[in-house]
């Protein structure tokens, strides 16, 4: 069963560091070079330095010890949960609310934890150096639970001051330590016997797996009950929690920037893709961006359906087919846009047309990857719909996984909210 436990979280001193809006940054992995430059100039303390340091990891471990001796950073009395609420707007006002604790770390063949997406070996290793380093874990992974009555709360209720309250990008997030006995208990037993599926942070639970048998050769993960998070912290890892059932829990979709593509005939393309699907040519304007967005918004589950942008193209191309039939015993993986994409338009086709080692990047902002065709500065665009929640937990129950970047839960967790150690 999922074992999900207080513990004693290190987190920022604000009367050291000063306003903690200046502190938080989001995950490594959506950082750009200059969006790091942006994060160091925020502030001396900001947690970039301690995630993604100019200077390595041996110098995010120095920074990491000294906030400690100095006070910037400093350490809880008793083991707490986290409760993290974060306020957005998205087609109206929405609030997604979890609880950042101790997961106990479950190796995959025991399907208690279950990842959606597969990983890439190098930031594995990058994020393991880390960690080593560190002897932390520095920002929560995501992992999402079924239970439509977890409804967490703080200590003293909803209007009382959050212990921090940050905005970043347009989001408000709240944390509130929760160290009440009888709510550290109903938290606990909300996630018990339950499967944790993986929305964010592959590559993190995946280092912490690493990390334990780095930390404890030979060792084994206890597979019921087991130490606490202050007997064997390295048998655990920081976890952001929550519930399919909240209705903030909101997934937006990944397009697929063709950067470059190692010399596609795009004509070439166009005419193969119109022999395996059916394309509907819309205006390259603001009217054709429009009917693409409603056309994709109102497709069926039933139907793979994609937008295409070339560039120098005065066309949108809405490409749609019949999604796989699915019978008994079959991978729920055939029939989502994503599979058809990769499998189909971007591996078999694009190579056909004169292909050669595509570069693509991902982004979930419709209107700016379609201005960067228009603008000449991306060869292509896939606009995909976004993946569901019920199929993202088909595919982990049938233990299969979908291509990288197949969901962007939105909003990202911040860092710097509460740091995890490793050390006893």
């Amino acid at each position: 069963m999922a074992r999900f436990r207080p513990f004693r979280g290190i987190r920022y001193n604000p009367e050291k560091v000063g306003e903690l809006d200046a502190v938080v940054a989001p995950p490594y992995d959506v950082i750009s070079a200059d969006e790091r430059d942006a994060l160091y100039d925020a502030g001396a303390y900001n947690a970039t330095r301690l995630i993604l340091n100019r200077d390595g990891h041996a110098e995010a471990a120095k920074l990491f010890r000294a906030w400690q001796g100095d006070g910037a950073l400093t350490r809880d009395d008793a083991p707490s949960f986290y409760l993290y609420s974060q306020d957005f707007d998205v087609d109206g006002p929405r609030r997604r609310t979890g609880v950042i604790g101790a997961l106990h770390l479950e190796p995959f063949s025991t399907g208690v934890v279950r990842p959606h997406e597969r990983t890439f070996s190098h930031h594995k290793t990058d994020r393991l150096a880390l960690t080593s380093e560190t002897k932390a874990n520095l920002s929560p992974i995501f992992g999402l639970f079924s239970n439509a009555d977890f409804r967490p709360e703080p200590d003293q209720g909803w209007d009382s001051p959050a212990d921090v309250d940050v905005s970043f990008s347009g989001v408000r997030s709240r944390m509130w330590v929760v160290r009440d006995p009888a709510r550290i208990a109903a938290i606990s037993a909300a996630v018990d016997g339950r499967t944790i599926f993986i929305a964010d942070g592959h590559h993190r639970y995946e280092t912490a797996l690493n990390y334990f048998g780095v930390a404890r050769p030979g060792g084994a993960l206890a597979p019921e009950g087991g130490p606490s998070d202050e007997e064997e912290p390295v048998a655990h890892v920081m976890a952001f929690l929550g519930a399919f059932e909240d209705p903030g829990m909101l997934i937006l979709p990944t397009h697929r920037q063709v950067e470059s593509s190692g010399g596609a005939n795009w004509k070439s393309y166009v005419a193969m893709v119109e022999e395996n699907f059916k394309v509907t040519r819309l205006p390259f304007d603001d009217a054709g961006r429009a009917q693409l967005q409603d056309a994709l918004d109102s497709s069926s589950e039933e139907t793979n359906a994609f937008g295409l942008a070339i560039r120098g193209s005065k066309e949108l191309l809405l490409i749609e087919k019949p999604a796989a039939v699915r019978n008994n015993g079959d991978s729920p993986l055939a029939s989502l846009d994503v599979t058809v994409l990769h499998s189909k338009l971007l591996d078999e086709l694009l190579s056909n047309a004169g292909a050669s080692e595509p570069e693509i990047t991902y982004s979930a902002d419709t209107t700016e990857v379609l201005d960067r065709v228009s603008a000449g500065k991306l060869e292509a665009v896939f606009v995909m719909r976004a993946t569901l929640s019920d199929q993202l937990a088909d595919v982990c129950m049938a233990g299969d996984l979908m291509p990288q970047k197949s969901t962007y839960f939105f909003p990202k967790l911040l860092t710097g909210l509460v740091f995890h150690t490793l050390e006893r």
